[in-house]
């Protein structure tokens, strides 16, 4: 077991951590121009991602924020970009007006002069909000508190923003270098304006609760905000919503349910309110995230879709709250759809191999701005006018693509041994040939409630470069996942591993039939709910050469009392592990760790040492097993990490191990690990205090590790 202690690996250091050769890569950028190349780890890394894109009112620009790996930091760094919607000219923000690393979403003020953006740069110690003058490139303090403001709103005139804060408790920095802070207490967040005008902030919400989200009605005269009790141990099922007056100061009470209703919006004219919750149509919990209307005054909410196979990740009210715009996932794809709300009628109105997010509309100007991702791009921002069709607007990623070999992604259909038919991503290696059959990589989905999708530039998956080291790579739409509908979500309700893992396998067994994937050579990874996964598929098949297991469940009594999610797992094992006559039995059937000893897959295991989602003594506990079966394994814990690793370093390693270990035990060769070309600081040795303690290393180990 190797614990990574913010990771920075020198061209010395990688052949001691990997066990074999290593080759510094230049830039993707230096190469020859002439020359198509396939896509390397660092570069994948490196790959300048847009997040965030918002625009103004007038429709004329859009900021975005755009990130940037900083390898001798060992961080992505952010930065604020301007588009010109009429030409594409793009203005970056310099980074010396900013100084903060991780930057939030902007919001325009409504004359379209500049916007408003949390910040914490040198001086200040909370997260302030500050004003960017486009036309003067000047930044200006607006206010700032002594925690930190977020999620910033303005009012239609320009003279107020709302934000949430975390409740002030007025300690000293001696007092809460004194206080051990009590576990699973979280402070509430409430909600506060900020008047231009006067220069002064007031808090508008606050109470023994927390504010979650809020959203201003139309004409700014309400808010309708979820409420969640103060106190320890609450889920997020514990929201209900509320409904603030602004002149009055009155609340209402707009639900009784239990249902976590997400994103609640006012209609128009203030009558209605709709949300997305994970309920059906008589409020039974662990079903597609589904779309609702509720009129002010009654208590029961509408199911708009009932029967659509779809899960809705956005919305929004079009101008005369007629119509309802979704942002849907359908599978391996996420569009755009129009509903009428007078004939219930679903109208897609975006098509293609393609996934939109970070989507916003703006209703007087029936405009919406997304990013779209595909299998050539990991995101360019796109707009659609109304009535026009979807129009690119940024082009970061043109010469990229230009000047290096990506892979085909296509859907593959197969039938499960039960007659369901099922579909995910196939990505056949760069240069593929009919005629052969490659060694096959398949990677499973987190979530579980989740879909792969077209695109996949996610780092822990990172399926172009394993294309172009001649791997086709399989990405399967299971059962319990998203986008296919209900019934097929709930089929792990009351077991996990129903059908889901047998899924995989019959998809895997289609690619071998066809003549693409060679049933010698296959590899299975995957993380959080992917790493489940991989944990069960090694104690259920040693047909599989080689895996990696990244935040991978080992035993569930354990994981749903340790993580900091439960609810929405408690529908797998028919109740919690702590109640009366709990089904426990359910549990340890469910867990991968009770038949560790029949793993002989080499496999590795990943995690983040603040992983609090899926903690590190998971994988702890199915290393030990793999290792005690007697098969090849490596555990590495990343430490400061939460659940997916964050700094590119960590990134690469897992990569660059990952890569090795295939080639070890798949493709019986070496691999050449491929570095940046920096030389970045390394971890400090042991002192020799530390090493005449003489601590047995597995006891060291866990004491390091184990949260």
């Amino acid at each position: 077991m190797v614990i990574i202690r913010n990771l920075r690996v020198t061209s010395s250091m990688a052949g001691l951590l990997l066990g074999v050769g290593v080759a510094v890569s230049a830039p993707l950028q230096a190469a020859e121009k002439s020359q198509k190349t396939t896509i390397s780890p660092v570069a994948f890394i490196e790959m300048p991602r847009l997040d965030d894109p918002v625009l103004s009112a007038d429709g004329k620009k859009i900021v975005m924020v755009q990130s940037a790996v900083d390898w001798a930091e060992n961080e992505r760094v952010d930065a604020y970009n301007l588009i010109d919607v009429e030409t594409g000219d793009l203005q970056a923000i310099p980074r010396s007006e900013i100084e903060d690393d991780s930057l939030s979403a902007a919001q325009w003020s409504p004359d379209s002069s500049g916007f408003v953006a949390t910040l914490k740069r040198e001086d200040d110690e909370k997260a302030a909000a500050y004003f960017y003058d486009i036309e003067s490139k000047s930044l200006t303090k607006l206010f700032e508190h002594p925690e930190n403001v977020s999620d910033l709103k303005w009012t239609n005139d320009g003279r107020t923003i709302y934000f949430r804060m975390r409740r002030d408790e007025k300690k000293t920095k001696e007092d809460k270098a004194r206080e051990i802070a009590p576990y699973d207490v979280s402070i509430p967040m409430e909600l506060w304006r900020y008047q231009q005008d006067e220069k002064i902030s007031e808090p508008v919400l606050a109470g023994p609760f927390s504010v979650r989200h809020f959203s201003l009605s139309a004409d700014d005269s309400q808010i309708i905000y979820s409420r969640m009790p103060e106190g320890a141990g609450y889920a997020s099922h514990h929201r209900e919503l509320w409904l603030r007056d602004i002149a009055s100061g009155r609340d209402t009470r707009l639900t009784n349910n239990g249902y976590h209703e997400a994103e609640a919006q006012l209609s128009p004219d203030g009558t209605r309110f709709a949300f997305i919750a994970t309920v059906n149509d008589r409020g039974e919990g662990y079903y597609e995230d589904n779309l609702f209307v509720q009129t002010i005054g009654s208590s029961q909410p509408k199911l708009l879709l009932p029967n659509e196979p779809m899960e809705v990740l956005d919305f929004a009210w079009n101008k005369q709250g007629s119509e309802i715009y979704i942002l849907g996932n359908t599978g391996v794809r996420t569009d755009l759809f129009r509903l009428n709300l007078d004939g219930n009628r679903l109208t897609r109105i975006t098509e293609g191999d393609h996934v939109l997010g970070d989507w916003s509309y703006n209703p007087e100007t029936d405009t919406h701005i997304m990013l779209r991702t595909d299998a050539r791009s990991p995101g360019e921002v796109y707009i659609k006018r109304k009535g026009g069709p979807l129009e690119k607007v940024s082009g970061i990623h043109n010469e990229w693509t230009e000047h290096v070999r990506l892979p085909e992604q296509q859907v593959f259909q197969w039938t499960a041994r039960d007659g369901t038919t099922l579909e995910g991503l196939l990505i056949p290696p760069v240069g593929y040939q009919s005629d052969g059959k490659y060694p096959l990589v398949t990677i499973t989905h987190g979530g579980p409630r989740s879909s792969s999708q077209f695109g996949s530039w996610n780092t822990s998956r990172y399926a172009s470069v394993l294309a172009g080291q001649g791997y086709a790579v399989f990405l399967p739409n299971h059962r319990g996942g998203t986008g296919y509908g209900d019934a097929f979500m709930r089929d792990m309700v009351g077991n996990y591993f129903r059908n889901s893992h047998l899924d995989v396998m019959d998809g895997i067994d289609a690619l071998v039939t066809q003549g693409i994937a060679d049933p010698d050579r296959l590899v299975k990874m995957g993380w959080s709910a992917g790493g489940h996964m991989t944990n069960k598929l090694i104690t259920f098949t040693d047909r599989f050469k080689a895996a990696s297991s990244g935040a991978g469940a080992s035993s569930w009594i354990s994981m749903y009392g340790e993580s900091d999610v439960r609810h929405n797992r408690t529908p797998w094992f028919g109740g919690a592990p702590w109640q009366e006559n709990a089904p426990l039995d359910s549990y340890i059937a469910q867990s991968p760790l009770k038949d560790a000893w029949k793993v002989k897959t080499p496999t590795l295991f990943f995690n983040g040492g603040n992983d609090v989602r899926v903690p590190p003594t998971q994988q702890i506990m199915m290393y030990r097993g793999v290792r005690a079966a007697g098969a090849p394994t490596s555990l590495y814990v990343a430490e400061g990490e939460p659940h997916g690793f964050r700094k590119p370093f960590n990134q690469l390693f897992k990569i660059n191990t990952e890569l090795a270990w295939y080639a070890k035990h798949v493709l019986d060769k070496d691999y050449q690990p491929v570095l940046p070309p920096i030389e970045p600081e390394v971890e400090e040795e042991e002192t020799e205090e530390e090493e005449e303690q003489e601590i047995p290393e597995e006891q060291k180990v866990s004491e390091e590790t184990v949260q």
